[in-house]
């Protein structure tokens, strides 16, 4: 006799089996420390592109990547000043 037992939402969740004959079964289900990014379902990196950084969409609760634009022109040459 096989039992199948799938977890949806607490990923790190303590399983017990208890078969007819009284015996006592127990598995501890532990989360996965190497997922990458796209695996996790707030996070949209399709069309990622290097320089670009993560975002947070409040109209579709998802973090994108989208490049970051300023509003500061380029900077060539410093001429004295404090820093």
């Amino acid at each position: 006799m096989a039992t199948i037992v799938t977890i949806t939402s607490n990923p790190a969740s303590t399983v017990s089996l208890k078969p007819a004959n009284k015996s006592f079964a127990s598995v501890s289900v532990a989360p996965s420390s190497n997922i990458s990014l796209g695996q996790l379902t707030n996070v949209d990196v399709a069309n990622v592109a290097n320089g670009q950084s993560l975002v947070y969409i409040s109209a579709n609760g998802k973090f994108e990547a989208t490049t970051l634009v300023t509003s500061v022109a380029s900077v060539d040459q410093v001429n004295g000043g404090s820093f």
